[in-house]
């Protein structure tokens, strides 16, 4: 039996380092689609937003967009995200889940105000 462990590779150490830090990154423009896939999916929403933002001229839709998915299925239920595709498909649109995420939370946020 092989006791020795492979070394982690210098990507795969900057991927942690990147993840322990997470709360300060910013604009990751630039930066390869498959690192994204590995870093932003330890991103709470505040931190997704931000880095989003500072992104700017960068679709990070691709890489997000199902990690906002994942935060309306928490936020909202898996229940209705899935009537919220079925709605989507009958009706042949298609919004990004950061977009329906951010319309309701803002339609309760200003039903509590008023």
């Amino acid at each position: 039996m092989d006791t020795q462990r492979k070394p982690p590779s210098l990507v795969d150490l900057c991927i942690n380092l990147a993840i322990e830090n997470v709360r300060y990154i910013g604009s990751v423009s630039g930066l390869d689609s498959n690192l994204l896939e590995r870093i932003l999916p330890h991103c709470n929403i505040t931190q997704l937003t931000r880095i989003e933002n500072c992104s700017k001229g960068t679709d990070l839709s691709p890489v997000t967009d199902k990690l906002w998915k994942r935060f309306y299925e928490m936020e909202y239920g898996v229940d209705n995200a899935n009537r919220v595709i079925e709605r989507m498909q009958q009706k042949k649109v298609q919004f990004k889940w950061k977009q329906l995420f951010e319309i309701i939370y803002l339609s309760k946020f200003c039903l509590d105000i008023w």
